[in-house]
């Protein structure tokens, strides 16, 4: 596995292509969107601090069929933020562990679609070490025929952390009987003066939103695209460069066309 210390200020790329396995060592020492289109890799780690004061973006983008694991562990210094998107369209394995430590007055805010038609596990830890921090962990995603899909979100928040809020928001769109979803919220909490939330839902199709639609004219096909395409447009929306907001959003688009096509066979 090579090795990779990244300075945000001093790159003059902010967009990888990544081929072969890789450590990353990232400082964000400056504001800023870094862009990860995971190709060939199988291992890959990420360790990245975000410095006091500091805004910080992180997608990582795949569509490949390779099978990939990944660990990531963020240290965000005092009032600081990090948001990171995800968008998983993969169809090989995965394998990720992502965990966010906070300090005081950060927050983190994830944003994740997946498309499962493998075998993905997925588990997100927000640690909320210190005082007024805040996590918002969303995970949204569709499991196809055959997929297998398990997804851990964790908030936990330790004791004196008061004023720290845990939310979590998980959708998962299942398209047939073939496959298995498993879905666990955890908060765990050792102070009062807090907030926190957790909502799952897993579930298929709803018949009767598919009625509507076909009745205002959509076929099947495209009613079910459109309801698909409702669970994964959301990381679309939260890339605040519009060229690449748009490019990610006829990406999602094809996987889409592509998963209708063949539920359809």
């Amino acid at each position: 596995m090579r090795n990779e210390a990244v300075v945000v200020s001093q790159l003059e790329t902010r967009t990888w292509d990544v081929v072969e396995d890789t450590k990353y060592e990232i400082t964000f020492d400056e504001n800023g969107l870094l862009f990860f289109n995971l190709k060939k890799a199988q291992n890959l780690e990420f360790n990245v601090t975000i410095k006091e004061n500091i805004s910080a973006r992180i997608l990582f983008w795949s569509e490949e069929d390779n099978d990939i694991k990944i660990v990531e562990k963020y240290d965000l210094l005092n009032d600081s933020y990090l948001n990171l998107i995800y968008g998983e369209l993969s169809n090989g394995n995965l394998e990720r562990e992502a965990v966010a430590e906070l300090g005081r007055g950060s927050e983190v805010l994830v944003e994740g679609a997946s498309v499962t038609q493998t075998k993905k596990r997925q588990m997100f830890v927000a640690n909320h070490n210190e005082r007024y921090t805040t996590s918002n962990l969303n995970n949204y995603g569709i499991v196809s025929e055959g997929g297998n899909f398990y997804l851990d979100v964790i908030g936990r928040i330790c004791e004196d952390a008061v004023g720290a809020k845990a939310h979590q928001d998980s959708k998962i769109l299942t398209l047939s009987d073939n496959q298995v979803t498993e879905v666990i919220p955890q908060l765990l909490i050792d102070e009062n003066d807090v907030e926190a939330s957790h909502a799952a839902t897993v579930g298929q199709i709803d018949e009767n939103q598919l009625y509507y639609m076909q009745s205002r004219g959509l076929t099947e096909m495209e009613s079910t695209a459109l309801l698909m395409s409702g669970y994964l447009m959301p990381i679309a929306r939260a890339i605040e460069d519009k060229e690449l907001s748009e490019h990610v959003k006829q990406l999602i688009a094809s996987k889409v066309d592509e998963i209708c096509s063949v539920k359809n066979k």
